[in-house]
C-alpha cells in the first residue's frame, strides 16, 4: 500500500493505493468511493483482496472526510462529483494503470457518486452497494443542509418509483453500457427497497446486470461476518470480470 495525495480544487485529499504483487505493464484498476462520512480505512478490506486478483485499487477521502482537507458542511453533490471526476483522471494517468479498464465501486452515497461518474468517464464495470438517490433540485445544494436518509421526506421521496431521467444517477446508469453488480441489504434503514428496484430497472442490458441480495445484513457494515460477506461477493464477481 502505498499513500497519496491529490489536489482537486486547491483541496489535498489523502488516498491510498494498493497494487498486485505482479504488475504488469498495464494493470486494470479498481476506483472506491466511499459513502457519506465514511473514509477510506472502511475499504481496505476490499482493496486488498481485489489486489491480489491483479488489480491496482484505490481508495481515498472526499472533502471534508477523514484526513483531507475541505469542509463537509458546505461541500455540495456536485462538489463531490468533482472530487470523484479528478480521482479518477488521476488514477487513468497512473503508472501501471489501463486506462480503458478502470472501474470503479460505491456504497450508499458513493454508490449514487459512481453511477454518475459513468456520465462523464469510461467505466468498464460498476458496483453500486446499498446506493442512495438524491432529487436534482439538491444537486448544488450543500449536502449537510440537503439531507439524506435522516429526513422523514427524503426517506419518503426514495420509497417513489422513478424512471431513469428522473434523476442523475438513474439517468446515467441507464446510459452506462458495462456490466452492473447492485447489494442490496436485506436491513437496510436508509435505502429502500423501491431505491434499489428503481437502480437495477435503470439498467437496459439486464444480461449485464447482477443483483445480490444480503440476507440478515444492514445498510452500514463494520468489519466481520458481514464485511467479510460483502469481500467474497466483490472477488467473486470481479474474477469474472477478468475473463470477460
Amino acid at each position: 500500500m502505498e499513500s497519496l495525495e491529490i489536489k482537486v480544487n486547491g483541496l489535498r485529499l489523502k488516498a491510498n493505493i494498493f497494487y498486485p504483487e505482479k504488475l504488469k505493464a498495464k494493470n486494470p484498476a479498481i476506483l472506491i468511493i466511499q459513502g457519506w462520512t465514511g473514509q477510506k480505512e472502511n475499504s481496505y478490506q476490499y482493496a486488498q483482496g481485489l489486489a491480489k486478483l491483479g488489480f491496482i485499487c484505490l481508495l481515498f477521502d472526499s472533502s471534508g472526510h477523514g484526513e483531507s482537507e475541505g469542509n463537509i458542511d458546505t461541500a455540495s453533490l456536485e462538489d463531490f462529483t468533482k472530487d470523484d471526476m479528478a480521482v479518477y483522471d488521476f488514477l487513468a494517468n497512473f503508472k501501471g494503470v489501463d486506462p480503458k479498464n478502470i472501474s470503479v465501486v460505491g456504497s450508499s452515497f458513493g454508490g449514487y457518486r459512481a453511477a454518475y461518474l459513468t456520465f462523464k468517464h469510461p467505466v468498464k464495470n460498476l458496483v453500486l452497494r446499498v446506493p442512495a438517490d438524491y432529487s436534482n433540485d439538491t444537486f448544488k445544494i450543500a449536502r449537510a443542509k440537503a439531507g439524506g436518509s435522516e429526513i422523514p421526506e427524503v426517506m419518503a421521496w426514495r420509497k417513489k418509483s422513478k424512471k431513469p431521467n428522473e434523476t442523475y444517477s438513474l439517468q446515467a446508469l441507464h446510459n452506462f453500457d458495462g456490466n452492473v453488480l447492485i447489494i442490496e441489504a436485506e436491513f437496510d434503514e436508509y435505502v429502500p427497497r423501491q431505491t434499489i428496484e428503481n437502480y437495477k430497472n435503470a439498467v437496459k442490458d439486464k444480461n449485464k446486470l447482477t443483483h445480490v441480495f444480503m440476507k440478515g445484513a444492514p445498510h452500514s457494515i463494520k468489519a466481520g461476518p458481514f464485511r467479510d460477506q460483502v469481500e467474497k461477493i466483490y472477488l467473486d464477481w470481479f474474477k469474472k470480470r477478468l475473463s470477460d
